[in-house]
């Protein structure tokens, strides 16, 4: 009661907001100093308060590598399992496809071919091909623009651990992933959605 009672409390601040400190709150809400800074380290670790030396505590705003920790490792503790996961990748990236076709400037496009060919030039090398392999995933999904579709795609990709990609760090796969991700910008390229998707659903189902 007393976590979801600071939580409305700190959502009636905005972001840059400095937070009362641990005497006042622990004043406001009676109870001691102790047990509100367990509270006040819990909100920091979930990334929505910072403290700052010398200065006090302050409302912030959760990045997505914030919010994708903390969802991904509460999503384990429930059981998903890998075909869950795959279906939803596949349900997000098809979903993101004509916003990609409409939203997708040169600069970035740009920035995904040249992924593509570091990746190409990394077959030697799976651990940084994996890297780049989700970096061109993520960057998708950037383009999209919406905020809440990349916490979900930081989350699934924070799932998909070594356990599920380690069978796909060799270099035949990697060739793989370079050739279809070169077939993607194809079509994105040249406004093709319903090409894209079928590329996309090709790319997740071999998973």
């Amino acid at each position: 009661m007393l976590l979801k009672a600071v939580k409305k409390y700190i959502t009636t601040l905005r972001v840059g907001d400095k937070v009362p400190n641990e005497l006042e709150l622990a004043a406001k809400f009676k109870v001691s100093r102790g047990t509100l800074r367990e509270i006040i380290n819990h909100l920091m670790l979930l990334g929505v308060l910072e403290r700052t030396a010398r200065r006090g505590t302050f409302v912030k705003a959760p990045t997505v590598g914030d919010i994708g920790e903390t969802l991904s490792l509460q999503l384990l503790f429930t059981g998903v399992g890998f075909e869950e996961l795959k279906e939803t990748r596949l349900f997000l990236e098809l979903g993101q496809v004509p916003l990609l076709i409409r939203l997708a400037t040169p600069v970035l496009i740009d920035r995904l071919d040249a992924l593509i060919d570091q990746m190409e030039k990394s077959v030697d090398d799976p651990e940084r091909a994996d890297a780049l392999d989700l970096e061109f995933h993520l960057t998708l999904t950037e383009i999209a623009g919406n905020r809440v579709l990349k916490v979900f795609s930081q989350v699934i990709s924070l799932m998909f651990d070594r356990k599920h990609r380690g069978r796909f760090l060799n270099a035949a796969a990697i060739r793989k992933s370079v050739c279809d991700h070169r077939k993607m910008m194809k079509y994105l390229k040249s406004g093709d959605c319903e090409n894209l998707k079928a590329v996309i659903i090709e790319h997740i189902q071999q998973l």
